[in-house]
């Protein structure tokens, strides 16, 4: 089985394919050889022009929606879902953002059964995953 080297926090200066497979070039950080890599680059809420200060939306620090378990923003009848929640940015967690908004108008009797605080949380956790512990 081969093996998996996880890097966090690194910023590749240059990459290239040999008969060796694909190497990166780390800068002070060496190189690394491997037949496959996986980039993970993350995401950030793209809210910063839309000037949502105006429409009494608030942010915090890194530009996601403040929004309450039901997802409500900070301005009436306003809500956050998906990306700009602030949340795991995961489809399925935008999915269930979705599940959360829709049922008061699918089904009234149900709209107080759903909440962002009821999602199982699936975050990587090093204490469950060997990997992690590096």
């Amino acid at each position: 089985m081969a093996g998996v080297d996880l890097r966090t926090g690194v910023k590749p200066v240059g990459v290239s394919r040999g008969p060796s497979g694909v190497t990166w070039d780390l800068g002070d950080r060496g190189e690394v050889t491997a037949t496959d890599v996986l980039v993970a680059v993350g995401r950030e809420p793209v809210t910063r022009d839309l000037d949502l200060d105006a429409a009494g939306v608030r942010t915090d620090a890194r530009g996601f929606v403040e929004a309450d378990d039901r997802l409500a923003a900070t301005a009436s009848r306003a809500w956050a879902v998906g990306d700009v929640a602030g949340r795991p940015q995961f489809t399925h967690v935008s999915l269930d953002d979705y599940r959360i908004r829709s049922w008061p108008f699918r089904e009234p009797a149900r709209s107080g059964t759903r909440a962002a605080s009821g999602r199982q949380s699936w975050t990587a956790d090093a204490a469950v995953h060997p990997i992690l512990r590096e």
